[in-house]
């Protein structure tokens, strides 16, 4: 498939020598030469012609009486130098928007990636010029047959891949391709484009099946198995030098066999239950976790209020005990300081009382109490 390994010569260099030139000046003699004699026979044919008809008709007085003031060397000359013109201009040829052209000295390539527009080579048999349409994309189905109509060539032998987990799917895809090196395209492979574009796919496709799972290639991995065939297309085209370029690969389809296509069909339809039920939970979850965190958010923040409230008190009646216990202190036991006991004794009885069960007894039992009021409940 590789065809031949010549090294090819690239861009608009032209490869002459000494050799080639002479060659060519030698053969150009040999044409002219050969030309001259034709016309010598040619003539005197025609004057042989003639004579047979001048008992006929006067045609030779009359081609005498016309063209007898003409030598008829220069007019062979002359007619040589016209053929010759028409010969060399024959070389020239057009290249039309889209087209590369590959020019062939004797069959070898010596120039090539010529561009649109108007270019000259050596007429025939010397050099020959091949035109390509490097702007057209191709189109190869494979594993589907599409109408004819559609202008894309198809082949409806499915590709069937064994995955890692050992499971068989089929595969539908359409590639899209056009050739970027004319050269290589003509001379270097040996089976029709749509051929090769082929078989290399289904190898990628089935090489890069085999180390994946069924699960993930029926979901989610269908942009990166269109990405991963396209680079080892273009790889294995690269290495069999066949100036062909992936454009895009769009997988159509990826399924299981008919045969398993209901077992397939049950699972996918567990593992949506699955999903379902997960999402549900979740929902669920989601619902209760915000109100609770706010919750205790804020009995956090209140118990934190509540703190610092009864700190700050309990702070603010030390700092004033204290501040009455050293003015007590200062008196020294005066009748100031027994009125000062007096008033705080006074005034903690006050603050007591209220949460106290209050009795009030007869004076004149003289300091005797029945225990038993007091056990009632």
């Amino acid at each position: 498939m590789e065809g031949s390994q010549t090294k090819q010569p690239t861009g608009r260099k032209r490869f002459w020598n000494k050799t080639g030139l002479e060659k060519i000046r030698q053969k150009l003699k040999s044409l002219l030469q050969l030309s001259v004699r034709g016309l010598r026979t040619a003539y005197s044919k025609i004057q042989i012609f003639l004579n047979h008809l001048r008992g006929v008709v006067g045609i030779k007085d009359d081609l005498h009486k016309a063209f007898g003031h003409l030598r008829w060397r220069r007019v062979m000359a002359l007619i040589t130098l016209v053929l010759l013109l028409l010969y060399f201009s024959s070389g020239f040829y057009m290249v039309n928007p889209g087209e590369e052209a590959v020019e062939r000295l004797f069959g070898r390539v010596v120039t090539e990636g010529i561009t649109e527009g108007l270019h000259y080579r050596l007429p025939r048999p010397f050099q020959q010029v091949d035109k390509v349409n490097v702007s057209e994309i191709h189109r190869e189905g494979i594993g589907l047959l599409l109408p004819e109509h559609t202008g894309v060539h198809s082949s409806p032998k499915k590709i069937q891949i064994l995955t890692g987990d050992e499971n068989i799917i089929d595969v539908q895809l359409v590639i899209q391709y056009r050739i970027s090196d004319p050269a290589k395209y003509l001379f270097n492979i040996d089976y029709r484009p749509y051929q090769i574009i082929n078989e290399v796919t289904r190898y990628a496709v089935t090489r890069i099946g085999s180390n994946m799972l069924v699960d993930e290639m029926l979901t989610i991995a269908k942009e990166e198995i269109q990405r991963r065939v396209q680079a080892e297309t273009q790889m294995l085209l690269d290495s069999y030098r066949s100036g062909l370029s992936i454009v895009n690969v769009n997988i159509k389809k990826m399924y299981p066999p008919d045969e398993v296509a209901d077992a397939f069909r049950d699972v996918a339809s567990a593992r949506e239950d699955k999903s379902r039920a997960i999402n549900n939970a979740q929902g669920y979850r989601n619902s209760l976790l915000p109100p609770a965190k706010g919750e205790a958010a804020r009995l956090i923040r209140q118990a934190e209020g509540y703190k610092a409230e009864v700190i700050n008190r309990a702070r603010g009646e030390t700092d004033r005990f204290l501040q009455m216990l050293a003015e007590y202190q200062k008196t020294g036991g005066n009748t100031s300081s027994d009125v000062t006991r007096e008033r705080l004794y006074l005034e903690t009885m006050e603050k007591i009382f209220p949460k106290l069960k209050k009795y009030i007894l007869n004076s004149e039992n003289k300091g005797k109490v029945n225990l038993r009021f007091f056990n009632k409940r």
